[in-house]
């Protein structure tokens, strides 16, 4: 039941930051060593005003008293200490008899009256998510800060369960010497390769030096999205539905092919997406899609829900692809209730074999059967690709904060990054390259700090084998750095975070397409070049047709010799410069040039937030962003 608390009270924080309250990024404390004592009393002032449901009340309190007098430690260390406060006052509840029944509906109350969203959406979100929830509560002694610590992870907190700091066992086998691709220059002429269609084994090239692989992430499928519904509705988490109430002004009215606002994408503008793809891409040697199929719906999913966008989703994408090889990945999304993946080991209601068995069934399309064994188990596979690629699809929903059976189990939950260690050893023992897709990039806000640095020091380790490291879930299109713990000015990885194909929120539909270097002997796999596309969402919902582009092509808008780690570090510190146009140009694309957030634009905290973003593949230490201005 805490769990549920904590999140009303993160969508609570949310609501302040809209204000530019203390919990904003903007300074509020000094570095005055007397600051401190100005902290004295406020956590509790705070909940008391939480308990007053009295929103001036709180604001003034923060803001008021300390408003412009804090650094971003005094942020943290307000913010941790007041959710101590909020979530050790309802366990402490039900540890003193309270029953967990009455701490949710008392929660109900407040995510209402804290105007958080509509009663719906507080009623039904936190009515999905009890049973798990109260069942966390009942088999494990939770205190307050290991709750907060587990679920703030972007705002710091820290756990006081020694069990949260756990280390992966690496093989005894001493890392090679890293060789440095050697790609000889080639003019793009692309290649398919040729699969039989009843074994899925590969064949043989029909010839090319270089390859296109076309990346799919954040697809957000929504089967109910009805144009001119309300695109302005009271749920503030998802609108453009039947249900989302009347239309107050004709601007208020949900677009042919997508809207800005909180909505996803209806069948028809994935379907446009997926013909474009075929018509400007007929060269695509095989997909990665990595997860996030289902809408944003979070307050009404359940599990056949899910389930049926998964198999609309999949049954489009063979459809419109049906000789080309699909490698999917799992989206946080696609779990019922949202970011819940359980252990692999708790055989009770809330198994994930709901999930797992019927991915593991439908993805058979594009896989051998031999990985169905571990896909039911915890969602990830390996699979050759070529003889000499493999690709790890990686479950990385065990990392997310949000994920809160990381509270009853965080010690790598379904052994994920055990498998990953075992699979790249024997990459390397096969003398193969490997590409790692997954859902969430390790180096997210909201990764656990013990998973994010031991997934790192994976990668580190397996820097020889792993030929490309492809992430979504962000919406946003960038990528994530990878440096050498043992050097951290050696950059030794790029992660590319690819963007979504819904406009939720404020983005156009986009996709990318990378140039790799394959389809030879002595193949590299390294990526050479991306290509990303859009179209532009208020033209096309005024002309009632998209209209597709190239947005821009990597190493020509940022004038990149190459797309090594080298390069895309030198690219940051040109962004990171005072004034810097590159960085201008870079954050159009990070928003897929979507009007609302080109309109908003992004000032020296916004820069300073997505420049730090692609920095950090360890969320556990986040000291390399000092190198920033």
């Amino acid at each position: 039941m805490q769990q549920k608390i904590r999140t009303k009270k993160f969508l609570y924080t949310q609501h302040i930051i809209g204000k530019k309250s203390l919990i904003s990024s903007g300074p509020i404390l000094g570095h005055d060593s007397d600051d401190r004592l100005l902290l004295d009393g406020l956590a509790e002032k705070v909940w008391h005003a939480f308990e007053n449901v009295d929103i001036e009340a709180v604001e003034k309190n923060i803001i008021g008293e300390h408003g412009s007098r804090a650094d971003k430690d005094e942020r943290t260390l307000l913010f941790c200490e007041a959710c101590h406060l909020a979530v050790g006052r309802f366990l402490n509840g039900y540890y003193n008899g309270t029953e967990l029944d009455v701490l949710f509906n008392n929660t109900v109350d407040l995510c209402i009256n804290l105007n958080i969203s509509s009663p719906m959406f507080c009623e039904n979100m936190i009515e999905i998510s009890k049973p798990q929830i109260s069942w966390i509560i009942e088999h494990k002694n939770l205190t307050a800060k290991d709750v907060c610590g587990m679920y703030f992870v972007r705002q710091d907190c820290q756990s006081d369960n020694p069990e949260r700091e756990w280390l992966v066992t690496m093989p005894p086998n001493e890392k090679p010497p890293v060789v440095k691709p050697t790609i000889n220059p080639v003019d793009v002429s692309h290649v398919r390769y040729k699969m039989d269609s009843t074994t899925t084994q590969f064949l043989g090239f029909q010839s090319s030096p270089t390859l296109k692989v076309l990346h799919l992430a954040d697809t957000h499928y929504d089967p109910y999205y009805l144009p001119g519904s309300n695109a302005n509705c009271d749920e503030k988490i998802f609108c453009c539905r039947a249900e989302s109430g009347a239309v107050a002004a004709p601007e208020d009215a949900a677009g042919f092919w997508g809207d800005y606002r909180s909505c996803d994408l209806p069948k028809w503008t994935i379907e446009a997406l997926y013909e474009n793809m075929l018509e400007a891409h007929p060269d695509i040697s095989f997909i990665i899609w990595t997860g996030d199929l289902v809408p944003h719906e979070v307050w009404n999913t359940s599990r056949e829900g899910n389930l049926n966008v998964i198999r609309q989703a999949v049954t489009m994408v063979k459809e419109y692809f049906p000789s080309i090889p699909v490698f999917p990945a799992l989206g946080n999304h696609e779990s019922h209730p949202v970011n819940a993946f359980s252990q692999p080991y708790l055989d009770n209601e809330f198994s994930m074999d709901w999930l797992y068995d019927e991915i593991a069934e439908l993805w058979q399309t594009w896989l051998p059967a031999d990985v169905a064994q571990t896909i039911a188990y915890s969602g990830y596979y390996s699979v050759d690709v070529f003889p000499d690629l493999r690709l790890l699809s990686v479950n990385t929903n065990y990392c997310y904060g949000f994920n809160w059976w990381l509270w009853y189990d965080s010690v790598d939950p379904g052994e994920v990054l055990e498998w990953m260690i075992g699979e790249l050893q024997r990459a390397e023992d096969d003398g193969v390259l490997v590409y790692l897709i997954s859902h969430i990039p390790s180096g997210h806000d909201d990764c656990h700090y013990t998973w994010s640095r031991e997934y790192t020091k994976i990668v580190a380790r397996y820097e020889g084998v792993i030929a490309g490291i492809f992430y979504g879930h962000t919406h946003k299109d960038h990528f994530q750095m990878f440096f050498d713990p043992e050097d951290s000015s050696r950059p030794i990885e790029v992660g590319f975070v690819a963007q979504s194909q819904t406009t939720y929120s404020d983005l156009n539909p986009g996709y990318k397409v990378y140039t790799i270097d394959g389809g030879h002997e002595n193949s590299t796999y390294t990526v050479l070049d991306h290509e990303n596309w859009y179209f532009d969402l208020d033209q096309a919902n005024e002309d009632m047709v998209p209209t597709f582009q190239v947005l821009y092509s990597a190493k020509e808008a940022y004038g990149m010799p190459d797309l090594s780690p080298q390069s895309h570090l030198d690219l940051v510190y040109e962004m990171a410069q005072n004034g810097s146009e590159t960085f201008n140009l870079f954050y159009r694309n990070y928003v897929k040039a979507g009007r609302p957030l080109l309109e908003e634009g992004c000032d020296d905290e916004c820069k300073n937030f997505i420049l730090c973003r692609i920095l950090v593949s360890d969320t556990s230490n986040r000291s390399i962003c000092d190198i920033l201005p």
